[in-house]
């Protein structure tokens, strides 16, 4: 009895390193993502230049040849292929590809389903009889930026983490540097947001003031009173919210903790900031303006714009209307040289100021590269922005709500200040596809 159970359990010992074995080799045997690029061109790609702005990615680089083919940058792995809409061009000898021209388009980082993929140009071929003989090609980094690391908008309560990584495969066969996308379901950090919301002003700031029924109000309390409002809105939609302030307190604006600072340390993907507008003299007309980014669509704008003007209309301002409710402002020449007159004579250093930088420091800090933020430390009275020449930052609006000196816009604030909080998260949670 005792040799027929020893025999019985070196048998299942032996059992078990056969399948353990079988298994191993079955494992080494089945084909890795890697292997792809053993398929490649002997050529490959680079990446000058990519950016962030909100939830999009953009993208653009070149190959030293001149290649004139069907071609399309895919990202693809043993079992799926996404193409991503681009665009590729010939010129002084090179092939190069951009994926837009608009900051906030480009590749839709949330709508990618999870697994892991290698980024490729394809030179789509078709042989005889339809055959598929399409070449792909690897692409490297030669941009100044190093891989990321991203989290998507929070929906029913899971995000998913993007990583974007600059990869070298070395072994007797080939030697390639490529760029994979990992992408997997993990629970956002604490420190990372979805959402910014700055309520304007505060504290020895009241912001601009009116009175009615004898009666002062400040736009400061006014905001603060909108923002916390809409905190709650989006908060009961499933989106993790920061408030850069909750109580009347006036913040710096850069440096550590400055209001146009905040939205990056947290990492949102959209940043507003909630003001109340006024004007000289007496108005004949109030209503609410969007402010922008620069080179954009303006999607979102309009939503928000179009939710607001149910309450109080469109402005009828002219200057630096885009659309209806929609306004861009910015820096042109004669300004760029104000400005840098003014600074000299106030013995500080001028800025490196782009023509096209968005005035609002709300909008052209927070979006770093891609809205030309300037404020690099160089004056110590301004202080700051460490995210000023940034990659990666949410997408920033202003919103000017409503005119504080016009009779009809300040009564409906003071009777319904609730409502601008309901049509501000009306206009976000629809461009969202979020309830």
């Amino acid at each position: 009895m005792k040799k027929v159970l020893t025999f019985i359990i070196v048998l299942l010992v032996l059992i078990g390193v056969v399948l353990g074995i079988t298994t191993l080799i079955k494992k080494e045997s089945e084909p890795k993502l890697e292997d792809l690029i053993k398929t490649t061109e002997e050529d490959n790609f680079s990446i000058e230049d990519y950016s962030i702005f909100g939830t999009h990615l953009n993208m653009s680089g070149c190959i030293d040849k001149t290649i004139s083919g069907d071609l399309s940058l895919v990202l693809k792995n043993l079992e799926n292929e996404i193409t991503i809409d681009s665009k590729f061009e010939n010129k002084n000898g090179k092939t190069c590809f951009s994926i837009s021209e608009k900051n906030n388009d480009g590749l839709y980082l949330d709508g990618l389903d999870t697994g892991e993929y290698i980024l490729y140009v394809k030179d789509t071929i078709k042989g005889e009889k339809d055959i598929d003989e399409s070449k792909y090609y690897t692409i490297d980094n030669k941009s100044i930026y190093d891989n990321f690391e991203y989290y998507t908008i929070t929906r029913n309560n899971t995000n998913n983490k993007i990583e974007m990584t600059f990869n070298e495969l070395t072994d007797k066969e080939i030697n390639k540097k490529y760029t994979k996308f990992t992408i997997k379901e993990e629970k956002l950090p604490d420190d990372i947001y979805d959402i910014t919301l700055d309520a304007g002003h505060g504290g020895n700031d009241p912001g601009t003031n009116n009175t009615l029924d004898g009666v002062t109000y400040y736009e400061a309390n006014y905001t603060l009173d909108i923002a916390l409002a809409l905190e709650k809105i989006l908060e009961d939609a499933g989106l993790k919210v920061k408030m850069t302030r909750t109580t009347d307190v006036n913040l710096p604006f850069y440096d550590d903790g400055g209001r146009a600072v905040i939205p990056n340390e947290v990492k949102s993907k959209y940043s507003f900031s909630i003001h109340l507008n006024s004007s000289e003299g007496v108005m004949s007309y109030g209503g609410v303006e969007v402010y922008t980014p620069n080179d954009i669509n303006y999607e979102l704008a309009t939503k928000i714009a179009n939710s607001v003007a149910t309450l109080v209309g469109y402005s009828l301002k002219p200057s630096d209307k885009v659309l209806d409710g929609v306004y861009y402002t910015y820096f042109n020449e004669n300004e760029i040289q104000k400005s840098k007159k003014d600074m000299e004579s106030n013995g500080m250093k001028p800025y490196d100021i782009k023509v096209g930088a968005p005035e609002m420091y709300m909008i052209r800090e927070v979006g770093g590269i891609n809205t030309k933020a300037y404020i690099d430390g160089r004056n110590e009275y301004y202080g700051l922005n460490k995210y000023y020449n940034s990659n990666q930052t949410p997408e920033p609006y202003l919103l000017e709500l409503a005119y504080m000196n016009y009779p009809s816009d300040l009564q409906k604030l003071v009777s319904s200040r609730e409502q601008f909080a309901e049509a501000i998260g009306s206009g976000i949670k629809e461009y969202l596809n979020i309830s």
